[in-house]
């Protein structure tokens, strides 16, 4: 079903977040629970326009992986599947476990209010994880709170890494990195 139609298994799942070209859903299969993305190429134009460049689900399979290998606490993909019709790139999907937890939007909103104890501690792993992406040269394309989730044991796991890119120099990073500090900065704020 998964390598056959993955639109059927899309349609099935609980929807998590619909947001332009791409729609994800939490499905449960063999017994277990995923986030499974479905990337669409929104018009034809776009789809002959990325006709040489690998799929989203490809990119987002590979950039993860590598995370993963770096010890970057983010689910590693167990499914990339694209849908061709020729050279011709259709739509393309991408499956993960899914991570129980909350957003760190909720933990700032709720927990961090009533406990100074509890903010420290997710600012000091927001500060890990920082400086890991800064040490391996990554920017993240979205810093919406949302794409942390804190994990029941209190584990901030990074999700959502579609926009998200290796820079090759610390010098062509460091704007990107900046720039995604100060929006993760300012929603937090707005939250805290």
């Amino acid at each position: 079903m998964l390598w056959t139609d993955p639109a059927s298994l899309v349609g099935r799942g609980k929807p998590l977040q619909a947001k332009g070209a791409r729609q994800t859903v939490r499905i449960e299969w063999k017994a277990q629970l995923f986030v499974l993305k479905h990337y669409r190429e929104p018009t034809r134009r776009h789809t002959l326009k990325q006709l040489i460049q690998p799929s989203r689900a490809s990119k987002t399979w590979n950039f993860t992986h590598r995370l993963v290998e770096a010890g970057v606490a983010t689910p590693r993909p167990v499914a990339c599947v694209e849908n061709r019709w020729g050279l011709l790139r259709l739509d393309s999907f991408l499956m993960y476990p899914y991570i129980e937890g909350r957003t760190l939007r909720t933990c700032i909103a709720e927990d961090a209010k009533r406990s100074p104890t509890v903010r420290d501690c997710l600012w000091q792993q927001i500060h890990e994880l920082w400086q890991t992406l800064l040490d391996l040269r990554v920017s993240l394309g979205d810093t919406n709170l949302g794409n942390f989730i804190v994990s029941p044991a209190g584990q901030i796991w990074l999700i959502d890494l579609d926009k998200s890119r290796f820079h090759r120099a610390a010098q062509a990073a460091a704007p990107h990195q900046e720039r995604a500090w100060k929006q993760l900065l300012r929603s937090a704020a707005y939250y805290d």
